[in-house]
């Protein structure tokens, strides 16, 4: 995909956060940087979503996965 295409609109993953909507309208991250946090946040969300600590958390905060996914040192 050209870097354009991919400037041009986010994906369904980034548009589901408000974070990342927001990295994305600021322009301060590529968006191929983006895009690799938002499917980032996705794995995390399958390997820990079934821990009730981490589902609970997530419940309660929409960005959960992506604030998680930010904070990992290597994931």
């Amino acid at each position: 995909m050209p870097d354009s295409a991919l400037a041009a609109e986010p994906s369904d993953l980034v548009k589901a956060s408000p974070l990342l909507t927001g990295l994305w309208a600021s322009g301060h991250l590529a968006p191929q940087e983006i895009e690799r946090r938002a499917q980032g946040a996705q794995r995390l969300k399958a390997a820990f979503s079934s821990i009730p600590w981490h589902a609970q958390k997530a419940a309660r905060y929409p960005d959960y996965w992506n604030e998680f996914y930010a904070s990992c040192a290597t994931w």
